[in-house]
């Protein structure tokens, strides 16, 4: 077990190395990511170099599940960009996990450090693969949050006699947050020649929630017939979002105590616990 451990671990070590080498020219590849969400780029080289190679193949269904969700969560033309670095971040990491991880079990003698290095390499798999997924559903959430305020200033401010992109551009550059920065977004492709409907329907397929693309349908819509159809819309619209943001505030508060069913329940059987120990010691 020792020796197995110290080999495969020491093999795995050297291609990460090798690899890492070879990975030199991906580095303007990695340049401009996020730290955050992006830690450690100066080994995604590795990855780049294992993900085209013929021992991994990178064309596979979770490979197609990343490019979708980059879609969403970046321009369209960039997904299969982040894709592929997502896919040799996780090569990067697991072969660097597993190496390092190996070589230790073979030191340390132990069986228990080989199952804590594979699944920690499946958890860091696990993580990095969500990762976008998440950022998606939360952006969703916030979005869906954030909608009934932004209705209810659009509605002010195109009945002051504003037009619907004098509108758009003072919402979205009015506070900080996921659906005011996909708004800013879209001012920023109206600034470049995209029609106002095209913009506006990308920005609601960026949100990833229902509730915005539907609105983002029937804005356009409303915008195309323009008028008083649009504030009559965005008055609408007003009403029908203070009553979403009503129930998404009771789902949030029914989530909320049914989390703390069980702390709650921990405590009082730990009180009961408590004076039946108390009153047995007493009797005793």
């Amino acid at each position: 077990m020792k020796f197995i451990c110290m080999i495969v671990g020491t093999i795995i070590t050297i291609l990460f190395i090798i690899c890492l080498l070879k990975g030199g020219t991906y580095d303007e590849w990695v340049e401009g990511l996020e730290k955050k969400m992006y830690p450690l780029r100066g080994i995604y080289g590795a990855g780049f170099v294992l993900a085209n190679s013929k021992i991994i193949a990178i064309k596979n269904v979770k490979y197609d599940e990343l490019n979708n969700y980059a879609k969403l969560y970046y321009e369209p033309k960039y997904a299969d960009y982040y894709a592929q670095v997502i896919w040799a971040q996780v090569l990067s990491f697991v072969s660097l996990i597993l190496g390092i991880g190996l070589i230790l079990s073979g030191i340390l003698n132990s069986g228990l450090f080989v199952i804590l290095t594979v699944g920690f390499a499946a958890a860091t798999t696990y993580f990095f693969l969500t990762q976008l997924k998440n950022r998606l559903k939360k952006r969703e959430e916030e979005c869906l949050e954030e909608l009934p305020e932004v209705v209810s200033t659009m509605a002010l401010l195109i009945n002051s006699g504003m037009i619907i992109t004098e509108v758009w551009n003072t919402v979205a550059y009015s506070k900080d947050g996921e659906i005011y920065n996909l708004m800013k977004e879209s001012c920023e492709d109206i600034n470049n020649g995209v029609a106002v409907g095209n913009a506006i329907h990308k920005f609601g397929v960026l949100s990833n929630s229902p509730n915005v693309r539907k609105f983002a349908s029937m804005l356009v819509q409303s915008i195309d017939k323009g008028g008083r159809e649009l504030a009559e819309f965005l008055a609408q619209q007003s009403t029908e979002m203070l009553n979403l943001k009503r129930q998404i505030m009771l789902q949030k508060g029914e989530a909320a105590a049914s989390k703390l069913v069980l702390p709650t329940g921990l405590i009082f059987l730990g009180i009961i616990f408590m004076i039946i120990t108390t009153a047995v010691g007493t009797l005793i």
